[in-house]
């Protein structure tokens, strides 16, 4: 079966550009000190500040510069790089935007405390090979993040006569009977990245498990199927059950809405699960968090920090202490706990995590996984996002979408 070729010429284009431009400003490549990140969510500031905590309590000061979504903050990095004042660190999905990044020449490895630390004794084989690039640590992976979650409103669901779906059949024939008792069914916000999500699930739900591997592994025959006409169409019935105010509604506001009990389920990553719980909600209790229904398989991806380029030693040591800081094995299950994701660390504790987490640990070790499109290609992820989003806010047919999608992947 064929696969789509990852030749993309305009990459190496880049990395031309960005050695270039900083040969030009070598002379004063250090100007920052700072760390960019987006985890500006309760749960998720509250998460960093533990790593924060760590840092100073080993010497060092911490300089926060929050950017409100991922996008807005790389594109910031990249222009600081060129422009010769690159911060410290940066927050990133470690996989093959970090590699990218540091073949463009836009990144240092910490290499040296990474065997100073054993680093390959403490982390997962995959997790260790997402954090490299030609053999050395360009990145601290902190946390292991599980995508495909389906949170589910407790109260909302007994309101409305609603037994909890396990299945993707049960799943729909709960939606009318939600909705009919007045209710939210299915919150969704009205970023590409939220409708990506929701696709996830679906083509898990009415894809299946090994429908989706293959998707994601760019299986063309298979993308180029009439399972992935079915998956859009089953996109589209959802539509009916979601509500009017969701354009532009970030992932925290419509998180709030399950929260608050006006809506009964959402579908997002592990980090909505901190939302609940920084509300006193108790998993089990006042709401659920099961993978996508039916499906069986956990989605994966790494969540760390990379460390944009500098010549400085001393400025080299900084973001050595950022990196043994966030690799902390005391710091990264303090963290999870309250963030709601899994340490990267394979020797960092688990005691105390709830049933969401040991689901996902056991799904994890069972091999049952997939990493998410997120870790993947940029030019996949980018063509994937595109396309859903473009379908999901217009009448695109679920065939127009396919072939969309098959041409999209086809141009890489």
């Amino acid at each position: 079966m064929s696969k789509f070729k990852q030749q993309r010429p305009a990459k190496f284009t880049l990395a031309g550009l960005v050695a270039a431009t900083m040969l030009a400003f070598a002379p004063n490549l250090w100007a920052g000190g700072d760390v960019v990140h987006w985890w500006v969510g309760d749960a998720e500031s509250k998460a960093l500040k533990v790593i924060v905590d760590e840092f100073e309590r080993s010497g060092g000061k911490w300089v926060d510069t929050p950017h409100n979504d991922s996008e807005a903050a790389h594109a910031s990095v990249k222009s600081r790089v060129i422009g010769g004042k690159p911060p410290a660190a940066v927050l990133m999905v470690v996989g093959a935007t970090s590699q990218e990044w540091a073949k463009a020449g836009m990144l240092n490895d910490v290499d040296s405390v990474a065997k100073a630390e054993n680093w390959d004794e403490v982390l997962p084989d995959g997790v260790a090979s997402a954090s490299k690039q030609d053999g050395k640590y360009i990145a601290a992976p902190v946390f292991i993040s599980t995508v495909n979650w389906r949170y589910a409103s407790l109260s909302v669901l007994q309101s409305a006569g609603v037994d909890e779906p396990m299945s993707w059949g049960a799943f729909m024939t709960s939606l009318p009977r939600i909705q009919k008792a007045g209710y939210i069914p299915i919150a969704m916000g009205g970023q590409d990245w939220q409708e990506t999500l929701l696709f996830d699930h679906v083509a898990l739900g009415a894809g299946g498990a090994q429908y989706f591997r293959e998707l994601l592994d760019g299986n063309m025959d298979t993308i180029d199927s009439d399972d992935t006409t079915r998956v859009f169409s089953a996109m589209r019935a959802l539509e009916p059950y979601t509500d009017a105010g969701k354009a532009g509604r970030s992932w925290g506001d419509t998180n709030n809405l399950v929260i608050s009990g006006k809506a009964a389920y959402f579908f997002m990553g592990d980090w909505a699960k901190g939302g609940f719980l920084q509300a006193k909600k108790n998993p089990g209790k006042d709401f659920s968090c099961e993978i996508s229904p039916g499906s069986g398989m956990v989605l994966t991806a790494v969540d760390g920090f990379a460390f944009p380029k500098t010549s400085s030693s001393s400025d080299q040591a900084t973001q050595g202490a950022l990196a043994s800081a966030m690799m902390n094995k005391e710091v990264q299950t303090k963290a999870a706990l309250i963030k709601g994701a899994l340490p990267a660390r394979t020797d960092a504790s688990t005691e105390g995590f709830d049933h969401c987490s040991q689901n996902a640990l056991s799904l994890l070790a069972s091999g049952s996984a997939a990493l998410h499109w997120n870790v993947r290609d940029s030019g996949f992820k980018g063509v994937l996002k595109d396309v859903v989003s473009q379908f999901w806010n217009s009448d695109m047919s679920a065939e127009k979408a396919r072939k969309m999608l098959v041409d999209g992947l086809k141009q890489l």
